[in-house]
């Protein structure tokens, strides 16, 4: 064991570690845009920063690749430290000016105006590399890397397409919504195979001892692509190494997930490539335990930006849920159709809606999304839960346990208050 000072405080910390983990562990925030857990920290967009001194000397180095040291002394938000996270921030934003992830960060480090200009025009990428090492270290595959030098620097896919797994590991990674899977396109390079050669993607990234594509490649319509993704909460492929899994949060009783972009209506959004996942937030999925049916819009369907989608009915009312965004309807969950419950189970995983292909994706953008997604989740689960409260809601019992028919049968009860606070009783 070493013995370290992080921002005054006298903190044990095991010989090896790094100055990141030993951070988070004394629950201490600092921003992130290029580490994960799985992967081999490389200190590339700097955030992480922090000041340590030693033997009366401080400099700045990276949080997430620094060994401690015994007797340092580490400042997470010194002036020094501030002042360059938010230089750092300023150039990301020259170059991604319309990256939310970006703007957020611009917020909580005061950061007004931008003093940078790019000549080039607005790019999503900020070149962290998470999906090359993804693509390199998790799925083992290659496909993609760094192309070019200096400013013409990019992320490319010049080094062997033909190797692409559509495993998903690179979307899922980037933190600025950069990549976008075009299963399109994998789809029609894939059906270019014929017969023992149409393996399943999940053959391919060694998750399967054998399996050939029945589908067409049409991931959405395979009951084994929605299995392996209940199964391990994120692409399948992070299943290889100890990859991040669903982090949900409970905020008043209720399950959030902040990795999903939230509309008022009470729908969460998840791109996935050029589609886009919908379902029910922990609030509304809780109001469909006491639904009779759950109608969804069948597949095939053009739903509109702010039209009805999905209906929830009991004893002849109905509930009207508008959907956030516009597209045509791939995939509808008939298990949610037959079982309405099954969304208050699981809201975030088996319990989504309709698989959609939205005209234009980035308006999934327009949405809720990190901390202004949690705020006003904070401010109606508040509300919502001073409602049930009244009730006897026994929210705090287990998923599973008997406690649910008392919850479904406090949600019968008062569906009208319920479905009225949430959306208005419509159709």
């Amino acid at each position: 064991m070493v013995h370290l000072t992080i921002n005054g405080k006298r903190i044990r910390a095991k010989e090896g570690a790094t100055l990141l983990s030993v951070i988070r562990k004394a629950k201490i925030s600092i921003p992130t845009l290029c580490f994960h857990e799985a992967l081999t920290p490389r200190g590339a967009c700097r955030l992480c920063s922090v000041e340590v001194t030693r033997a009366g000397r401080s400099r700045i180095v990276t949080a997430c690749n620094y060994p401690v040291e015994e007797g340092m002394e580490v400042q997470t938000h010194s002036e020094a430290v501030m002042r360059a996270r938010r230089v750092l921030v300023e150039l990301l934003l020259a170059r991604s000016p319309q990256v939310p992830l970006l703007q957020e960060l611009a917020r909580e480090l005061g950061v007004e105006s931008v003093r940078f200009r790019s000549k080039k025009p607005p790019d999503p990428c900020i070149l962290c590399g998470l999906c090359v090492q993804a693509c390199s270290e998790i799925a083992g595959i290659e496909a993609i890397g760094f192309v070019m030098r200096g400013t013409q620097r990019r992320i490319g896919t010049e080094i062997d397409p033909e190797r692409c797994v559509a495993c998903g590991a690179c979307e899922y990674i980037c933190p600025t919504g950069a990549i976008r899977m075009e299963m399109g396109r994998i789809r029609t390079m894939r059906l270019s195979n014929t017969g023992m050669e149409r393996f399943c993607r999940y053959m391919r990234m060694g998750l399967l001892d054998f399996m050939i594509c029945s589908n067409g490649f049409e991931c959405w319509r395979c009951e084994v692509d929605q299995e392996m993704e209940d199964r391990f909460g994120t692409p399948p492929v992070f299943a290889l190494k100890p990859g991040r899994k669903r982090e949900l949060q409970e905020i008043e009783g209720m399950p959030f997930l902040p990795e999903l972009y939230y509309s008022e209506e009470h729908v969460w959004a998840k791109p996935m490539g050029d589609l886009i996942r919908l379902g029910l937030d922990a609030m509304a999925s809780y109001v469909a335990l006491g639904a009779r049916s759950v109608q969804l819009s069948s597949v095939g369907t053009e739903i509109s930006k702010g039209t009805v989608f999905a209906v929830l009915e009991r004893d002849g009312k109905k509930a009207g849920i508008h959907s956030p965004l516009s597209g045509t309807v791939l995939s509808a969950n008939h298990r949610v159709e037959e079982s309405p419950g099954l969304s208050w189970k699981d809201p975030y995983g088996r319990g989504w809606l309709l698989m959609i292909r939205p005209p234009y994706p980035e308006e999934v953008y327009d949405l809720r999304f990190g901390t202004d997604a949690r705020r006003w989740f904070e401010a109606k689960a508040a509300r919502f839960s001073r409602a049930l409260s009244q009730w006897g809601d026994p929210r705090s019992s287990r998923r599973g346990d008997p406690g649910d028919r008392l919850e479904k049968r406090i949600v019968e009860e008062h569906w009208d208050q319920l479905t009225e606070f949430l959306w208005g009783l419509r159709c």
